[in-house]
């Protein structure tokens, strides 16, 4: 079992996990089962050139994609993807929206880090209030405010299958306050390529290979260098960023044109 300290308490634990790695053959899985696990305080960047199994990853931490084999387990609350709809329905307003949420993500919400106020004051700078309706809001307004949603909440475990609108001068804000959300404590897994949200928020790197085969886990800043020296990436590869949605109500479908950092 792969984890960053034989220590240290497991957040999130793969079992056998097999996942199909090729889009257009279902035959083609994983080769090696999955046996490892996530630890607490464990921020870890899954690094492929196949963005199809980061895919089915995060589609099956989020409860979309069904395992071919295998299971996993969080021992902790497991976040939507940070920056998807969380199953609001759009023609609820802000507040709405948020009492909707809070209700189901109470405890969550107790244990937050960023009180309602941040929340508001925030929003604010966007020139969104709370009677807004969701469906309302233009596009910027839109990727700001479910960033900042599903930041509000204090989660055990943060999926974050992309980051290319949190990195961009005009998140700044929300970075600031998933700073301050996140503690020695919490746990991340990401499979985003951009290397600039990687060394802000990530400790751990792992590299899988093209059938899901892990060829290297450890520090970070090794697993960047052994990415950069042994792995093919398409020169495109910013664009995957675009493609986790695996389901209308918790992803959105477009994201923003800011450049991904890839150096």
């Amino acid at each position: 079992m792969l984890t960053s300290s034989s220590l240290a308490e497991p957040k999130l634990t793969f079992d056998r996990l097999t996942l199909r790695c090729d889009a257009s053959d279902s035959n083609i899985i994983n080769t090696t089962p999955w046996n490892w696990s996530i630890c607490t305080g464990e921020r870890l960047s899954v690094m492929s050139s196949n963005s199809f199994i980061k895919d089915q990853l995060m589609g099956a931490l989020s409860g979309f994609v069904q395992p071919v084999a295998g299971d996993f387990e969080a021992f902790g609350s497991l976040s939507w993807p940070l920056g998807g709809e969380g199953g609001l329905d759009s023609k609820l307003t802000i507040g709405n929206g948020l009492e909707f949420l809070s209700s189901i993500y109470s405890d969550c919400l107790e244990a937050s880090l960023v009180s309602i106020d941040d929340f508001f004051e925030v929003l604010q700078t966007r020139s969104i209030d709370s009677n807004t309706r969701v469906k309302d809001l233009v596009k910027g307004q839109k990727d700001f405010f479910y960033m900042i949603l599903s930041i509000l909440f204090s989660f055990d475990i943060y999926i974050i299958p992309r980051s290319k609108f949190l990195m961009t001068k005009e998140a700044k804000p929300l970075r600031n306050l998933l700073h301050k959300q996140l503690s020695d404590s919490k746990s991340l897994v990401s499979v985003t390529v951009n290397n600039r949200f990687r060394r802000e928020f990530c400790n751990r790197g792992m590299v899988l290979g093209s059938l899901g085969e892990i060829l290297f886990h450890g520090d970070l800043e090794e697993a960047i260098a052994y990415e950069q020296k042994n792995v093919m990436i398409k020169s495109g590869s910013e664009s995957e960023e675009n493609q986790f949605d695996m389901a209308s109500n918790l992803t959105n479908s477009d994201s923003s044109s800011d450049q991904s950092d890839v150096f």
